[in-house]
């Protein structure tokens, strides 16, 4: 008796075991993945020639890429272009690419780049390695001000604030991050002589109680951050990208911490007055983190110290906030480790328009989206119930 067909769509992940399944020559089987793996690309700021010679070149590799209707008569200045193709046709079209003109031998070099991406060097942080493959890390949120839009007052005094800490610590959070600042929509800049008198007795209590916990500086301040690390702090957490304070590279490369780069429209005192930008805000975020990667870099700071951050609800609608994170993925092509705090903004409130004490559901579904597309850390508030969502979630996604 014949036996019926069955058609089902596998998944990337299961590319591999999937092969194997069919009885294909497991010699062979690493080999013949790239034959398999299809992937999408857009690639930014193309003038008509180079458009033209990408695409011809897609189409002659099997693969294909659509581009302005006008790139053929050169009716635009610019076009983007969308290219479809798995790794071998990829690895084979930059062949082809690095004998053309137009700097395109250029691009060649920045697909080899992508390509011979496989995974991100874990990072040392005091005693602790920070495994990017391992899993979904946990970063808890400190706010020792008098006005953050969620929690402003409750931790104010250095000692609720170590006490907040301890929780945190206790319930196995990843990273404390101390702010002394609140960067909340339309907030105004605080001196960083009260930021200091803010954090730095924070941190040293925490440094008293556990001297392996990685500490997190969140500010815009050079200074805040020097005397932070000082103190015992070890990493940067800028949420101006570099942007406010010149000084503030010359401190990261100093102290060789890492520092996580986040995009902002312009400051807090201003951004969420009407937020708008000339490109689409995936393109938009992209090229913006894309250069302060390299300003960065060029300053001195070592590429593996970088974590970047798009920067959800600063400079952003609530439209824009939700497409960063449906398309968050598309950000690891800028090889480094993302980090994304949601916790308790407003793109929530947009959605199901809780009150204050009710967010924490919707908190732990967003961070569970966003870990399962890569997110590297995620900022919360509240870290014991994150955490124990977060250790299920990696346990389906094989981290654990």
């Amino acid at each position: 008796m014949e036996k019926n067909f069955y058609i089902r769509k596998i998944t990337p992940a299961s590319l591999e075991q999937a092969i194997q399944d069919t009885g294909f020559d497991k010699s062979y089987v690493k080999q013949a993945l790239p034959k398999y793996r299809f992937n999408l690309y857009k690639i930014h700021n193309l003038n008509c020639q180079q458009a033209a010679i990408i695409k011809q070149l897609a189409l002659s590799v099997g693969a294909d890429a659509a581009v302005h209707r006008e790139v053929i008569t050169c009716k635009v200045d610019e076009s983007s272009i969308v290219l479809g193709c798995t790794d071998s046709q990829l690895k084979i079209l930059c062949g082809k690419l690095k004998k053309q003109p137009f700097r395109l031998g250029e691009l060649s070099g920045n697909f080899n780049e992508i390509l011979s991406q496989n995974t991100l060097k874990p990072l040392k942080i005091r005693n602790k390695i920070f495994d990017w493959s391992a899993k979904t890390y946990i970063m808890g949120i400190l706010n020792v001000t008098p006005d953050s839009f969620s929690d402003g007052g409750k931790f104010y005094s250095p000692e609720k604030a170590f006490e907040q800490a301890k929780k945190m610590i206790e319930s196995g959070a990843d990273i404390i991050d101390i702010g002394g600042e609140s960067t909340r929509p339309f907030s105004k800049e605080v001196l960083p002589e009260e930021e200091l008198k803010r954090v730095i007795p924070v941190i040293e209590k925490i440094r008293g109680f556990d001297g392996n916990m990685p500490i997190s500086i969140d500010t815009r301040h050079s200074e805040v951050a020097k005397e932070a690390i000082k103190a015992g702090a070890d990493i940067i957490n800028d949420v101006s990208g570099l942007e406010w304070d010149e000084n503030m590279s010359a401190v990261a490369c100093e102290f060789n911490v890492p520092i996580v780069i986040m995009h902002s429209k312009s400051s807090p005192e201003t951004m969420q007055i009407d937020p708008v930008y000339e490109k689409n805000i995936i393109d938009a975020v992209y090229e913006a983190l894309s250069d302060k990667l390299q300003k960065a870099v060029s300053s001195g700071i070592k590429p593996e110290n970088i974590i970047i951050d798009p920067g959800i609800g600063f400079g952003k609608t609530f439209e824009h906030n939700l497409e960063i994170i449906k398309r968050i993925s598309e950000f690891k092509t800028l090889g480094c480790p993302i980090l994304v705090g949601v916790s308790r903004k407003s793109v929530i409130s947009g959605i199901l328009n809780p009150d204050h004490d009710e967010k924490e559901e919707a908190n732990i579904a967003l961070n569970a989206f966003l870990a399962s597309q890569g997110v590297n850390i995620v900022r919360v508030h509240d870290a014991e119930k994150t955490i124990r969502a977060l250790k299920v979630l990696d346990r389906v996604l094989s981290f654990t």
